[in-house]
């Protein structure tokens, strides 16, 4: 035990020593992910902008779709007289206006009387604007749709979900269901970009610079070497992800437009300690899948050429949470994939206990074959040094 200490201990004193690995593999990924989804966040929330039109004949009916009762009005109409129609034009032309609306005369009575027209006789609304401005774009938008609303209501002959009906899910459920979908891919995403981040450097590094047969004449075991490696690589991959997580779970409630504090509390200590204890299962398989491909490798840059093949499988893997999720006891048997599956689970809050288990227990093999694999590979001369 002492041994695999000692060799933990060197593995920390390499990474910790390097202020930029330190900086660049533990710091900057989850403060660029949080900067990077809150500004996003705060561009797509930002409804506050408010469009200016000027109206010729204003009506009442699309006065109240503009302004709901209680609510802001989205567009400000300010009333011009048909005279003064180009020079309207002419201003949203400069970018001082935003739209120039011309309802027909009597707009409303002809609403409410419920005349109906031939094809080509209604009256017609005139929406000017300048397809040059995103403004003024946005704004015709806006109005397009309200007047398309406006005119379904008045010839409709039946309605969907108006008094009645609607989604049953919740708002904490809809935002749970969001996570679901994201977080794994966007989890094993960083885990795997931690492991690559490290895990070439510590052998392959080793063999390129040629410390591994320092290394392999000491009084330490193979295994004990091997079990050394893994589980300081094990460590500061996990770091290196769980910065990238506390970013990206701080960032996305701003980005759907959600609250960090409410996305907290949403889940039990015992998801977030499920939730972890998987995360840690994955990046010990992760990371001896990559030291085994080292273990092959003449140096790091062919160490990380030849993990490419694995990180398209564990990103393809990543993204199933997307396209499915299964609740079958069986699939949690397969590696990587049952963790992106518990991962689903927990965050959806469709959390299963014996999922877990079935998950960490096979888990547990996948890892003691893996190490044992890189144990015969380190007792193998030829491979080592690539003889």
């Amino acid at each position: 035990m002492s041994n695999i200490l000692t060799i933990i201990k060197k593995e920390f004193s390499r990474f910790f020593r390097d202020r930029r690995l330190v900086i660049g593999t533990l710091l900057l990924p989850g403060l660029l992910i949080f900067v990077l989804y809150t500004l996003m966040g705060s561009v797509f929330a930002d409804t506050s902008e408010t469009y200016t039109a000027k109206v010729v004949n204003p009506s009442e009916a699309f006065a109240s779709l503009v302004a709901p009762e209680g609510e802001d009005a989205a567009i400000l109409l300010s009333e011009i007289e048909e005279s003064d129609l180009d020079a309207a034009k002419a201003e949203v032309k400069n970018g001082d206006a935003d739209l120039v609306i011309v309802f027909p005369e009597g707009f409303d009575q002809a609403l409410a009387g419920g005349q109906t027209y031939p094809v080509g006789q209604a009256p017609n609304v005139e929406v000017w604007y300048d397809s040059g401005s995103a403004s003024s774009s946005a704004a015709y938008n806006l109005v397009y749709s309200l007047l398309d609303g406006l005119e379904n209501s008045l010839s409709n002959m039946f309605d969907v979900n108006f008094a009645g009906g609607g989604d049953l899910v919740s708002a904490a459920e809809a935002e749970a269901s969001y996570y679901a979908m994201l977080l794994p891919f966007l989890i094993l995403t960083f885990l795997y970009s931690g492991c690559m981040g490290i895990a070439p450097e510590s052998i392959a590094g080793e063999k390129e610079r040629g410390t591994i047969a320092t290394l392999l004449v000491t009084p330490v075991k193979r295994s004990e070497l091997v079990m050394g490696k893994i589980a300081s690589l094990s460590v500061l991959s996990a770091l290196s992800a769980i910065s990238s997580f506390i970013g990206t779970f701080l960032a996305l409630p701003k980005l759907i437009g959600g609250s960090i504090g409410s996305a907290f509390a949403s889940y039990s200590a015992g998801q977030y300690f499920a939730l972890f204890a998987v995360m840690l299962s994955a990046v010990l398989i992760i990371v001896s899948l990559i030291s085994i491909i080292s273990s092959f490798a003449k140096s790091v840059k062919e160490a990380t050429s030849l993990s490419v093949p694995l990180m398209v499988i564990v990103m393809l893997v990543g993204i199933s949470t997307m396209l499915f999720t299964t609740h079958a006891h069986a699939a949690f048997l397969i590696p990587v994939y049952n963790c992106v599956q518990v991962m689903a689970e927990i965050f959806s809050m469709q959390f299963s206990w014996v999922n877990l288990a079935i998950t960490l227990g096979s888990n547990l093999v996948y890892i003691v074959l893996l190490v044992w694999v890189l144990t015969k590979m380190f007792k193998s001369e030829k491979v080592i040094f690539n003889s």
